[in-house]
Protein backbone atom coordinates (compact mmCIF):
# COMPACT_ATOMS: atom_id res chain seq x y z
CA UNK A 1 0.00 0.00 0.00
CA UNK A 2 2.85 2.44 0.62
CA UNK A 3 4.13 2.11 -2.97
CA UNK A 4 0.84 3.21 -4.57
CA UNK A 5 1.22 6.87 -3.58
CA UNK A 6 4.88 7.15 -4.59
CA UNK A 7 4.12 8.20 -8.19
CA UNK A 8 1.67 10.84 -6.99
CA UNK A 9 4.22 12.30 -4.56
CA UNK A 10 6.94 12.37 -7.25
CA UNK A 11 4.53 14.06 -9.66
CA UNK A 12 3.62 16.64 -7.01
CA UNK A 13 7.33 17.38 -6.48
CA UNK A 14 8.14 17.67 -10.19
CA UNK A 15 4.99 19.57 -11.28
CA UNK A 16 6.11 23.07 -10.10
CA UNK A 17 9.45 22.69 -11.89
CA UNK A 18 7.71 21.44 -15.03
CA UNK A 19 5.19 24.32 -14.97
CA UNK A 20 8.01 26.84 -14.42
CA UNK A 21 9.87 25.41 -17.41
CA UNK A 22 6.80 25.54 -19.67
CA UNK A 23 6.01 29.13 -18.60
CA UNK A 24 9.62 30.20 -19.13
CA UNK A 25 9.56 28.76 -22.65
CA UNK A 26 6.28 30.57 -23.39
CA UNK A 27 7.62 33.91 -22.10
CA UNK A 28 10.91 33.54 -23.95
CA UNK A 29 8.99 32.69 -27.13
CA UNK A 30 6.87 35.83 -26.70
CA UNK A 31 9.99 38.00 -26.26
CA UNK A 32 11.55 36.39 -29.32
CA UNK A 33 8.38 37.07 -31.33
CA UNK A 34 8.43 40.73 -30.27
CA UNK A 35 12.08 40.96 -31.36
CA UNK A 36 11.23 39.37 -34.72
CA UNK A 37 8.30 41.70 -35.35
CA UNK A 38 10.44 44.75 -34.48
CA UNK A 39 13.09 43.49 -36.91
CA UNK A 40 10.49 43.05 -39.63
CA UNK A 41 8.99 46.48 -38.95
CA UNK A 42 12.40 48.18 -39.06
CA UNK A 43 13.24 46.41 -42.31
CA UNK A 44 9.93 47.53 -43.82
CA UNK A 45 10.50 51.14 -42.71
CA UNK A 46 14.05 51.04 -44.11
CA UNK A 47 12.80 49.68 -47.41
CA UNK A 48 10.32 52.54 -47.60
CA UNK A 49 13.04 55.04 -46.60
CA UNK A 50 15.49 54.03 -49.30
CA UNK A 51 12.92 53.70 -52.08
CA UNK A 52 11.25 57.01 -51.20
CA UNK A 53 14.36 58.94 -50.19
CA UNK A 54 13.88 62.68 -50.59
CA UNK A 55 15.82 63.85 -53.63
CA UNK A 56 15.60 67.56 -52.88
CA UNK A 57 15.77 69.73 -49.80
CA UNK A 58 12.62 69.71 -47.69
CA UNK A 59 11.00 72.02 -45.19
CA UNK A 60 10.91 71.29 -41.44
CA UNK A 61 7.34 70.08 -41.72
CA UNK A 62 8.19 67.73 -44.59
CA UNK A 63 11.16 66.27 -42.66
CA UNK A 64 8.95 65.66 -39.61
CA UNK A 65 6.33 64.02 -41.82
CA UNK A 66 8.95 61.78 -43.47
CA UNK A 67 10.84 60.77 -40.30
CA UNK A 68 8.21 60.66 -37.59
CA UNK A 69 5.02 59.82 -39.49
CA UNK A 70 5.69 57.92 -42.71
CA UNK A 71 8.58 55.76 -41.50
CA UNK A 72 7.01 55.21 -38.09
CA UNK A 73 3.69 54.16 -39.64
CA UNK A 74 5.50 51.57 -41.78
CA UNK A 75 7.16 50.19 -38.65
CA UNK A 76 3.94 50.16 -36.61
CA UNK A 77 2.09 48.30 -39.37
CA UNK A 78 4.27 45.23 -38.69
CA UNK A 79 3.64 45.16 -34.93
CA UNK A 80 1.34 42.60 -33.37
CA UNK A 81 2.42 42.07 -29.76
CA UNK A 82 4.27 45.33 -29.27
CA UNK A 83 1.93 48.20 -28.37
CA UNK A 84 2.17 50.84 -31.13
CA UNK A 85 2.31 53.63 -28.53
CA UNK A 86 5.57 52.13 -27.20
CA UNK A 87 7.41 53.77 -30.10
CA UNK A 88 7.98 57.43 -29.30
CA UNK A 89 10.23 59.49 -31.61
CA UNK A 90 13.37 60.60 -29.78
CA UNK A 91 12.79 58.23 -26.84
CA UNK A 92 12.34 54.70 -28.15
CA UNK A 93 12.42 55.30 -31.92
CA UNK A 94 15.42 56.90 -33.62
CA UNK A 95 16.13 57.61 -37.29
CA UNK A 96 19.45 58.94 -38.50
CA UNK A 97 21.33 59.42 -41.75
CA UNK A 98 25.00 58.61 -42.29
CA UNK A 99 26.32 60.57 -45.28
CA UNK A 100 28.90 58.70 -47.35
CA UNK A 101 32.25 60.45 -47.77
CA UNK A 102 33.94 59.66 -51.04
CA UNK A 103 37.30 61.11 -49.93
CA UNK A 104 37.68 58.57 -47.08
CA UNK A 105 35.32 55.85 -48.40
CA UNK A 106 33.56 55.80 -45.05
CA UNK A 107 30.45 57.20 -43.45
CA UNK A 108 30.41 60.61 -41.78
CA UNK A 109 28.93 60.99 -38.27
CA UNK A 110 25.21 60.37 -38.12
CA UNK A 111 22.74 63.21 -38.69
CA UNK A 112 19.48 62.76 -36.74
CA UNK A 113 16.21 62.75 -38.59
CA UNK A 114 14.80 65.36 -38.89
CA UNK A 115 18.12 67.13 -39.41
CA UNK A 116 19.03 70.02 -37.09
CA UNK A 117 17.78 73.43 -38.18
CA UNK A 118 21.24 74.53 -39.39
CA UNK A 119 21.41 71.58 -41.83
CA UNK A 120 17.75 71.34 -42.90
CA UNK A 121 17.99 73.78 -45.80
CA UNK A 122 20.85 72.06 -47.58
CA UNK A 123 20.51 68.48 -46.38
CA UNK A 124 19.68 66.06 -49.18
CA UNK A 125 20.01 62.29 -49.16
CA UNK A 126 22.35 61.17 -51.91
CA UNK A 127 23.03 57.76 -53.33
CA UNK A 128 25.22 55.66 -51.05
CA UNK A 129 24.10 57.56 -47.93
CA UNK A 130 22.81 55.24 -45.23
CA UNK A 131 19.48 55.42 -43.39
CA UNK A 132 19.63 53.91 -39.88
CA UNK A 133 16.63 53.10 -37.68
CA UNK A 134 16.95 52.03 -34.06
CA UNK A 135 14.11 50.84 -31.84
CA UNK A 136 14.18 50.20 -28.08
CA UNK A 137 11.13 48.66 -26.43
CA UNK A 138 10.74 47.66 -22.79
CA UNK A 139 8.52 44.60 -22.39
CA UNK A 140 7.27 43.06 -19.17
CA UNK A 141 6.98 39.32 -18.82
CA UNK A 142 3.50 37.89 -18.33
CA UNK A 143 4.14 34.82 -16.17
CA UNK A 144 4.20 35.52 -12.40
CA UNK A 145 7.12 33.15 -11.76
CA UNK A 146 9.20 34.74 -14.51
CA UNK A 147 8.25 38.27 -13.37
CA UNK A 148 9.94 37.56 -10.05
CA UNK A 149 13.21 36.79 -11.85
CA UNK A 150 12.96 39.13 -14.85
CA UNK A 151 10.30 41.84 -14.37
CA UNK A 152 11.14 43.69 -17.61
CA UNK A 153 13.30 43.07 -20.64
CA UNK A 154 14.56 45.72 -23.03
CA UNK A 155 14.49 44.66 -26.65
CA UNK A 156 16.65 46.70 -29.01
CA UNK A 157 17.01 46.45 -32.76
CA UNK A 158 19.11 48.63 -35.03
CA UNK A 159 19.53 48.32 -38.79
CA UNK A 160 20.63 50.47 -41.69
CA UNK A 161 20.35 50.45 -45.46
CA UNK A 162 22.08 52.37 -48.16
CA UNK A 163 20.05 54.61 -50.45
CA UNK A 164 19.73 52.81 -53.76
CA UNK A 165 21.48 54.58 -56.62
CA UNK A 166 18.92 55.95 -59.08
CA UNK A 167 20.78 54.42 -62.03
CA UNK A 168 20.89 50.89 -60.54
CA UNK A 169 23.82 48.85 -59.26
CA UNK A 170 26.63 48.06 -61.64
CA UNK A 171 28.01 44.49 -61.49
CA UNK A 172 30.37 44.04 -64.37
CA UNK A 173 28.78 43.95 -67.84
CA UNK A 174 25.22 43.65 -66.49
CA UNK A 175 23.17 46.42 -64.97
CA UNK A 176 20.48 45.70 -62.37
CA UNK A 177 17.22 47.57 -62.96
CA UNK A 178 15.86 50.20 -60.61
CA UNK A 179 13.70 48.90 -57.71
Amino acid sequence: MRRRGQGLVEFALVLPLLLFLVMAIADFGRLLLIYAELAGGVREALRYAIVNAPASSMTTQQWDQYCNVELLNRLRAALVLTPPNALVPGQTYFVSFEPFRYDTSSFAPAVPCPPPSDKKKNFVLKREDRVVIEVRVTVSTITPFIQALLPQAQIQYKAGRTVFPPDGVYFGPYQLPNP
